[in-house]
């Protein structure tokens, strides 16, 4: 079976010191990994959780005002097809789509707002979706943008989700991607006194926030954001690891 469109199918770190990148979460995640090699330059690192891959760490061929960064994969039923849409409703293709033979194409693009992200087809057959993410795996997307309710409207238009608002009181309306029943990602508005343009934030699953932010910080890592609880959804923290990349880390209630 293909990967059901809107699902978050890879992730990819791209980074200045992708060796610095691969020893940090190594160390803080478990990961087993192993380097590719892709052509010319620095191969490329393979991330495995419970012997399968799961993620990859490259050297960043962004421009140098670009920081390093997570890039989410996103699962369609045709790519071409899916870029034609994106730019249709604003977004921005940042490479022409390309196949990587015996794996899928892929197209990197952005959203109107200007946070990044990949169109993804498998060349293969996909396993069913996992119900809990593993440990040390990806387990939710989180977009940080200027517009929320643009950004809604651009994603469900590309990808055919659903949107469910939800009052977080001070934190303002959290809107819900969904795909039936499935939550794939939320929406939130970025910090007013926030810098950083609009971008995906990825969150890995851990069994306790608290010691793996000590953990982080003790490997490297930034703490941007402490520990603290959502209620009735569980704990996290958001990190900027030793390369700058931002990452959050989650553990349901």
């Amino acid at each position: 079976m293909s990967a059901t469109t809107g699902s978050f199918v890879w992730h990819e770190l791209h980074t200045n010191d992708r060796t610095k990148a691969l020893k940090f979460y190594a160390a803080l995640m478990a990961w087993e990994t192993k380097d590719v090699q892709m052509g010319p330059g620095e191969p490329y690192g393979l991330c495995f959780v419970n012997g399968k891959d799961h993620a990859g760490i490259t050297k960043s061929m962004a421009p140098a005002h670009v920081p390093p960064h997570w890039l989410p994969y996103v699962a369609v039923d045709d790519v071409d097809v899916s870029v034609a849409k994106v730019q249709e409703l604003g977004g921005r293709l940042l490479m022409p789509a390309m196949d990587i033979p015996d794996v899928g194409r892929f197209a990197p693009v952005t959203d109107p707002q200007g946070a990044a992200f990949a169109l993804y087809k498998d060349s293969k057959v996909r396993a069913a979706e996992a119900g809990v993410p593993a440990l040390g795996a990806f387990c939710w997307e989180e977009l940080m943008t200027s517009d929320p309710e643009g950004a809604a409207k651009f994603y469900a238009g590309v990808f055919g989700y659903t949107v469910e608002s939800v009052d977080m009181g001070p934190m303002g309306t959290y809107r819900i991607l969904k795909t039936g029943d499935k939550q794939r990602a939320g929406i939130m508005m970025l910090p007013g006194q926030a810098r950083q343009h609009a971008h995906w934030l990825a969150y890995l699953h851990v069994a306790d926030v608290d010691q793996a932010t000590r953990n982080a910080k003790e490997l490297g890592a930034k703490v941007l954001v402490n520990p603290m609880d959502i209620p009735k959804i569980g704990r996290f923290s958001v990190l900027e690891d030793p390369t700058g990349a931002a990452i959050a880390l989650f553990k349901g209630a």
